[in-house]
C-alpha cells in the first residue's frame, strides 16, 4: 500500500525584476516538497545579480520549517552581497509561523509586526 499526499495547492512563483532587484511573487504552500524548487529559483536570481529581493507572501498559505530554512538562506545570501531581504504581506497563518520561530525581529518583513493588532507600547 503506497501513501497518497493530496496537495491542495502547490507553490506558484512569478519574478518580475530589473538591474539588481527582484520581487518575487510565491503563492500556495513552500514546504519540504516545494522549498528546492525556490532556493534553485533564488539561486538563479543570484548568478543573475540580483542582490535586493522583495518576496510577496500574501497569496502563500503555508509555510513548514524547510520553507523557513530557504527565507533564511535567502536573507543571508542577499546580505552578504550588500543587498537585502524584504518579506511583503505575509499571510497571518505564514505571520504567526514567523512570530512562533522568534523571526519577526530577525527579518524585513513589511508591514510591520504592529500593524497586524499587536501594541507598540
Amino acid at each position: 500500500m503506497a501513501l497518497e499526499i493530496q496537495r491542495s495547492a502547490p507553490l506558484t512563483t512569478e519574478i518580475r525584476g530589473s538591474k539588481g532587484h527582484a520581487l518575487v511573487l510565491l503563492s500556495g504552500e513552500l514546504d519540504v516538497s516545494t522549498a528546492g524548487g525556490l532556493y534553485e529559483e533564488l539561486a538563479g536570481l543570484s548568478r543573475d545579480g540580483v542582490v535586493h529581493v522583495a518576496l510577496d507572501l500574501s497569496g502563500l498559505e503555508f509555510i513548514d520549517s524547510t520553507g523557513i530554512s530557504v527565507l533564511i538562506a535567502e536573507h543571508k545570501r542577499t546580505a552578504s552581497t550588500g543587498g537585502a531581504l524584504v518579506i511583503v504581506a505575509p499571510h497571518r497563518n505564514v505571520r504567526r509561523v514567523f512570530e512562533v520561530a522568534g523571526l519577526l525581529d530577525v527579518l524585513d518583513i513589511q508591514p510591520p509586526h504592529e500593524a497586524c493588532g499587536q501594541s507598540s507600547a
